[in-house]
């Protein structure tokens, strides 16, 4: 690891560190491995006007969760990604930030979304 390589980083300020520290200075908090993520950029929301979408699928990266909705699209089913949320990932003692996506369906096609999800993780 060169000396310039962001080890950690503050979760509360975005400041980022060298390997070696495990608390912000500025602010105490507690540092977190790797360097501060990338903003997400905004997920297309649906439109209320369209009626009830569910969930019929979660997806770690925006880019997954646009090739699943615009694969739900060639095939006729209307899709939208839902505004990620964020959860914590636990890996041999050190957690990690993870941002998920929920890819949205009409309620009335979900089951026919999921259907076609799985024949194609399937093959």
């Amino acid at each position: 690891m060169s000396i310039n390589e962001v080890a950690a980083h503050c979760p509360t300020c975005g400041a980022e560190y060298r390997a070696g520290f495990d608390t912000c200075a500025d602010d105490g908090t507690r540092l977190v491995p790797g360097p501060v993520p990338e903003p997400i950029p905004e997920p297309v929301r649906a439109p209320e006007a369209l009626g009830r979408f569910v969930p019929v699928v979660e997806v770690d990266s925006l880019q997954e969760a646009h090739l699943v909705a615009g694969r739900l699209e060639t095939e006729g089913i209307k899709a939208f990604i839902d505004p990620p949320f964020v959860a914590t990932e636990s890996i041999g003692g050190a957690s990690r930030i993870v941002h998920r996506f929920k890819v949205l369906v009409p309620e009335a096609r979900r089951e026919e979304a999921g259907a076609m999800l799985r024949a194609l993780e399937s093959g």
